[in-house]
């Protein structure tokens, strides 16, 4: 009999990312709302113009993604972004959250 463990599968550890981001920010990000900025993730940073992100709101699941309302440093714009926890333990943006896929849910 093998003792090798078999591989998690995409979906599962998409959950077990949105599950430990959903912790993190709790925790640690939300109640500094006030006084914190979150960066876009490294790949993305030069796309959004090296943005900032001041949180707003509690985070909310929609399926695997993790999202919550945030403020633009640069153009002061609100709007919905995607938030995902690295390997860090450090809360990043990774995109913003459409519309198209909020009405959806």
């Amino acid at each position: 009999m093998s003792s090798a463990k078999p591989n998690p599968s995409q979906d599962n550890m998409a959950s077990l990312v949105a599950l430990r981001t959903l912790d993190k920010y709790e925790r640690d990000y939300y109640p500094k709302r006030d006084r914190i900025t979150i960066a876009f993730r490294g790949d993305l940073a030069e796309r959004f113009n090296y943005d900032k992100i001041q949180p707003l709101s509690e985070a909310q699941r929609h399926d695997n993604q993790v999202v919550i309302q945030g403020k633009s440093q640069k153009t002061g714009e609100t709007q919905h972004y995607c938030i995902e926890c690295n390997s860090w333990s450090l809360i990043e943006v990774v995109g913003v959250w459409q519309t198209s896929q909020a009405s959806a849910e």
